[in-house]
């Protein structure tokens, strides 16, 4: 056994031990809940203690099985050799750049980037659905300059359906994905061919990409969460789920077409049908293209909105699909967790501001928080311990496998505001991943934006009052906790006559929620575009 695997092994029995605690702290709080029925429970005391009971122990098992795979993809589990001087040649590749009313000069550097590639036996196509003539004319003119082919239809049906107008048309055994601002590395065409030829097993390979516009902490932000997608997708080669990510990617010819069309992330809905086919990918954990992070909070925002309204509608579209596949092994139970709980991560990452709301009914209605027995109301002390036991791992990873990764330039003072930009956002994304497990993440042509404008202060200022309901119970739980310390109980309106320490999840929720709208407020005020022409970003 070499060092990776033996410390993946380490890693795996660190989390089993993790798994087993959740699950017997949920079993044995259950039964106490239900065994508690008419001592201090009614049924909706049950109901409400059941309820919380849940969302926590699938939230902590999702952040579990999440934390292990980062410190696997540091380790870099399930990478391959493969051998550049031993191409034949003879594959060709065909590369598709989808376009919409792009700026000229960000098209103009991708293209430039193929012009200086190291294999010579592919074609790049142009695929431009563009409604702006102006943007149009300039954008043909560059691809003939570039000696790419250039394709135009009017097209209202998202960028799915324009890779499948294209696709036909290519003449490549290998088709590659590239969006218009990811400039190629020299080498990537030749090391996809590389793996192609060497590897028939694989269905496609899905490179990492760096970030060349990180200037602000908003793009250290954005560019280590998605560093951090890329340390998750190391983790995905052993167990067969790795993620096509939209572009910077190779596949073979007869998986790369049809791309599901009318979903908000295509990208993740191919690589599900894939897996469920038997198919796998591999993850190329090296920078095979250099792009653009968004310059805006705006812009962010409507992109992960998009994002993680589709990445949890997966849940919506083919949950029946993956039991049945499991049952009929057509698929392996770890696949079918992996895809579940890639899907509900964003779930998972809001869930305590839903924990949040559950504990607060609890604690103004008097119920009895009932768990497993000698815990109680130690248990809020044990969830914010074990979630920061967690969030540090998950950060020790994010961050150790950015400054090897050399996706960008990471200073290790940036992990501070990291983590102050994801706390402060993360309530805003409670919206979309509800959208999409009730079915809201479709693609209607005429009616749905690709990326739509949020409003966001309108929301900032919802989370805000939110934030102070919060802080107001956070200060009537240590009251009470004093009154029932000091006087015995006899205290205001929310008096619970036992240990309270409610006020340590409310405290946490409400000044994260409490400070949203001052840091949108700043934040949309300093950061300005400078590369990105605002007025073509959503559409």
């Amino acid at each position: 056994m070499n060092k990776r695997n033996f410390w993946s092994k380490v890693n795996h029995i660190f989390g089993y031990h993790f798994y087993a605690f959740i699950a017997a702290y949920f079993i044995w709080s259950l039964i106490n809940i239900i065994g508690d029925f008419g001592d201090e429970l009614n049924v909706g005391g049950q109901v409400l203690n059941i309820s919380a009971l849940i969302l926590e122990a699938a939230a902590f098992l999702i952040a579990i099985y999440f934390a292990i795979q980062l410190i696997d993809g540091v380790l870099r589990v399930g990478e391959v050799p493969y051998d550049l001087n031993a191409l034949s040649g003879k594959t060709k590749i065909s590369v598709i750049v989808p376009i919409h009313n792009v700026q000229p000069q960000v098209l103009k550097e991708t293209l430039e980037g193929f012009t200086k590639q190291t294999y010579s036996n592919y074609e790049v196509w142009v695929a431009d659905d563009s409604t702006n003539l102006e943007l149009k004319e300039a954008c043909k003119n560059l691809a003939e300059e570039h000696n790419a082919i250039y394709y135009f239809e009017e097209n209202d049906q998202f960028k799915a359906h324009m890779l499948n107008l294209v696709i036909p048309k290519t003449k490549g055994e290998l088709i590659a994905f590239f969006d218009v601002d990811h400039i190629p590395d020299p080498n990537i065409l030749s090391k996809f061919v590389a793996l192609m030829e060497q590897y028939p097993e694989y269905a496609f390979v899905q490179s990492k990409f760096g970030f060349r516009n990180v200037s602000n902490f908003l793009h250290v932000w954005e560019a280590m969460s998605l560093t951090q997608q890329f340390c998750s997708e190391n983790a995905r080669r052993i167990i067969g789920t790795v993620l096509y990510s939209g572009s910077t990617a190779c596949f073979r010819r007869e998986y790369a077409y049809p791309i599901p069309e009318g979903k908000m992330t295509e990208d993740f809905d191919h690589s599900v049908n894939l897996i469920m086919e038997g198919k796998k990918g591999y993850f190329l954990d090296e920078i095979g293209s250099m792009s653009l992070v968004p310059e805006t909070m705006a812009h962010q925002l409507s992109q992960l909105f998009r994002w993680f309204t589709g990445q949890s509608g997966i849940m919506y579209d083919y949950t029946g699909k993956l039991i049945k596949h499991t049952f009929k092994r057509k698929l392996k139970f770890r696949q079918s967790i992996d895809i579940v709980f890639s899907s509900l991560l964003v779930v998972a990452a809001t869930s305590f501001y839903f924990l949040g709301i559950f504990y607060a009914i609890i604690y103004m209605l008097k119920i009895p928080l009932v768990r497993a027995y000698m815990l109680g109301q130690w248990w809020l002390i044990i969830i914010l311990s074990l979630t920061f036991v967690i969030y540090f791992a998950t950060i020790s990873a994010t961050t150790f496998y950015t400054m090897k990764s050399a996706t960008f330039p990471l200073k290790i003072w940036y992990v501070p505001f990291f983590l102050l930009f994801g706390s402060l956002t993360a309530p805003f994304f409670l919206i979309p991943a509800f959208r999409g497990l009730i079915g809201k993440h479709n693609m209607i042509p005429g009616k749905t934006q690709w990326n739509k404008k949020i409003p966001i202060y309108r929301y900032g200022v919802i989370f805000n009052v939110i934030g102070i309901f919060f802080l107001y119970l956070t200060v009537d739980s240590i009251l009470q906790q004093l009154c029932a310390t000091i006087l015995l109980g006899s205290c205001t309106l929310y008096t619970v006559p036992y240990e309270n320490f409610f006020f340590t999840l409310f405290a946490v929720i409400g000044f994260t929620l409490g400070f949203i709208l001052p840091f949108l407020a700043i934040s949309m005020k300093v950061f300005k575009p400078k590369i990105y022409d605002e007025e073509h970003i959503y559409h």
